[in-house]
């Protein structure tokens, strides 16, 4: 059974090195909606962006009254090893703060922005002590921006002093497969053909990912082109008709 995982956040939230122009005209609450067709069945969980939920409150209330699990993305998309510790630390839990207060319910799971957390005993202790009960922030592949190089592919537990804290990696067989770049340039078939052989099947996707766009082309008035650009958005117009596929292959 697939969990369906969606990083709620503002399109220019993104780490990639994209320099915008202007804000892009993007109607949120339009894919949230759309999201939320497709999750019918699933079990499913929205990271959301301390940020964002500030600004578009009743988006995340929409979520979590049609039964999606809230989570905390932190509060402003930045690389949690380029801040100071405890800089890190009260900005979670601000976001955290600023998440409950409108759900009224407990936040227990959260996730790095880009997988940028680094996997130290201190961070795990510290969410453990924020009442989080499991993190998704670990990638078990390591790249440029984000990763680890310790190929650990299944759920696992750090204990810690305030008791333990499950870590729910991004799946892998031999490659990541479920989301973001991985899932746009990789074909359809071999994507279905690792969800159906991974213990693993955690999908994540982000709202700008459900536009039925070439959005290489639509985010060009928005945006200057350069490698960052192309990275972040190559063959984003397809992602949607294959997220579909893969949830109705289930």
């Amino acid at each position: 059974m697939i969990w369906i995982t969606i990083d709620v956040e503002e399109v220019t939230d993104m780490n990639f090195s994209v320099k915008w122009k202007s804000d892009p005209a993007i109607e949120y609450e339009k894919y949230i909606r759309y999201f939320l067709k497709l999750r019918k069945g699933f079990k499913s969980t929205a990271f959301i962006l301390g940020t964002f939920a500030k600004k578009y409150s009743d988006i995340v209330k929409e979520l979590h009254d049609n039964g999606v699990e809230i989570a905390c993305h932190g509060l402003e998309h930045n690389l949690v090893y380029k801040e100071d510790f405890k800089e890190w630390s009260d900005k979670t839990k601000k976001a955290k703060d600023i998440i409950e207060d409108i759900i009224n319910k407990s936040v227990l799971g959260y996730r790095s922005p880009s997988w940028s957390m680094p996997f130290k005993k201190k961070y795990y202790e510290e969410l453990k002590k924020m009442d989080f009960q499991y993190s998704s922030s670990y990638f078990p592949m390591k790249n440029y921006m984000y990763g680890n190089s310790i190929n650990k592919k299944e759920p696992f537990y750090i204990y810690t002093k305030y008791g333990k804290i499950q870590e729910r990696p991004i799946p892998k067989l031999l490659i990541p497969y479920s989301g973001g770049f991985y899932l746009r340039v990789l074909p359809l078939w071999l994507i279905k053909l690792l969800f159906r052989r991974s213990k693993n099947s955690t999908l994540y996707i982000h709202p700008y990912e459900l536009i039925d766009k070439n959005l290489l082309l639509y985010f060009r008035e928005y945006a200057n082109f350069n490698i960052d650009y192309f990275l972040a958005f190559y063959s984003l117009g397809y992602a949607k008709d294959k997220i579909k596929a893969i949830l109705d292959n289930e």
